[in-house]
């Protein structure tokens, strides 16, 4: 459990160490499974604050707005003045190969300020010129044409989203005044047991921060906070759908298409323990071997086979919500502590002359990367 604590790079106490190789674990082999997820830093956290910067790519789709009956898209021979959504406007430049329905037009002019493009010519090279009707339809940008010996484009680069995240501090308190008595002794309450008992109580804090955690900037009379997996896949950008019913083979292949189509490459499935026993019941899984000796029954899968993506493995946490099922790429979730902040105990100076404190504290921040590319979350399940 939690073998990442003891990575190189975090080089925490050796006290910690020792008695996390002595824990000997009172919970399911599912617990704490999305802190395991995230990979440690190559590098500790330099700061109590941190950005995560992410390059956005543009939308290869557009939406071509309702035109007046028989005008515009719905003609077959209109070329300037079409219209365009106006938050999706700046999606296109001048070359760009539309495909509108069946219909391939190649864009001439971008009118930015009246949300139009003018094209050269309806139904580009092979394609046919269309009617599309007056309603509003998704167009797809399938490539870039350009006149020769014209320099036409403009220039265009991708935007940089910035997500801002916190160290969260942990802390357990350890009163190690009476330890060393036959009574703490007779009623176990030595300090190695205060200790590990402290320790286990870290890890369950660490396991499921790593699932719920908010982020909260530091304020006088405020802890700060670091965002936890599910914050960071709800942020504004991420793919998520709201499924309001049950968990489905379609809703979680809808996830995936939707996770593959925005470049993203996921390599797990995280789920709560419910919500395993409905994917175990998923009908598609109908490739199985039995063994004629076995006299076992039930039925488990442990991996789903996704066109374009493989067999992802699928991770249960015994602290993941039943209303929900994230898809993700553990290779863009990564944690650490912050230098010279690692796990530790820490004897407190600040107490009586009779008393022995010590304190288990550090800090610590998760990141996920690639927020509406990588990763993907369904909500809502029933």
């Amino acid at each position: 459990m939690h073998t990442t604590l003891a990575d190189a790079n975090s080089k925490l106490d050796p006290e910690v160490l020792a008695i996390s190789a002595r824990i000997t674990p009172q919970n399911a082999s599912e617990f704490g499974r999305v802190w395991d997820l995230f990979t440690p830093r190559s590098t500790p956290f330099i700061t109590d604050e941190f950005e995560i910067l992410v390059r956005n790519y543009t939308n290869p789709q557009v939406t071509v707005t309702a035109s007046g009956s028989g005008a515009d898209w719905d003609s077959t021979g209109d070329v300037t003045a079409l219209p365009v959504a106006s938050g999706e406007i700046d999606r296109i430049t001048i070359g760009d190969v539309l495909k509108v329905e069946n219909e391939i037009v190649v864009v001439k002019a971008v009118d930015r300020s009246a949300f139009t493009v003018d094209v050269y010519e309806r139904g580009a090279g092979e394609s046919v010129a269309e009617a599309h009707g007056t309603g509003a339809i998704v167009a797809t940008i399938v490539g870039n044409a350009h006149e020769e010996g014209k320099v036409q484009p403009e220039a265009m680069a991708e935007g940089t989203t910035k997500f801002t995240n916190y160290m969260q501090l942990v802390e357990e308190s350890i009163d190690l005044s009476k330890a060393d008595t036959d009574q703490a002794r007779k009623t176990g309450r030595t300090a190695d047991v205060l200790k590990m008992e402290a320790l286990e109580r870290v890890i369950r804090d660490l396991a499921q921060s790593s699932i719920y955690g908010v982020s909260r900037a530091p304020a006088a009379g405020q802890p700060a906070m670091t965002r936890g997996l599910l914050t960071w896949l709800q942020l504004s950008g991420g793919i998520s759908t709201n499924v309001g019913g049950a968990f489905t083979e379609t809703a979680l292949k809808g996830i995936l298409n939707d996770v593959r189509m925005a470049g993203g490459s996921p390599n797990a499935i995280v789920m709560s323990v419910a919500k395993k026993n409905a994917f175990n019941a998923f009908t598609s899984a109908d490739a199985t071997r039995q063994d004629v000796n076995d006299k076992s029954a039930g039925r488990i899968i442990e991996r789903y086979l996704a066109d374009g993506l493989g067999a992802l493995p699928v991770v249960v946490d015994l602290d993941f919500p039943d209303d929900m099922v994230a898809v993700v790429d553990t290779r863009k979730m990564v944690k650490g502590w912050k230098v010279n902040d690692t796990l530790a105990f820490v004897p407190e100076t600040n107490t009586s002359s009779r008393q022995n404190v010590e304190t288990l504290q550090g800090k610590y921040g998760l990141a996920v990367e690639n927020v509406g590319q990588s990763h993907g979350l369904l909500t809502g399940l029933t």
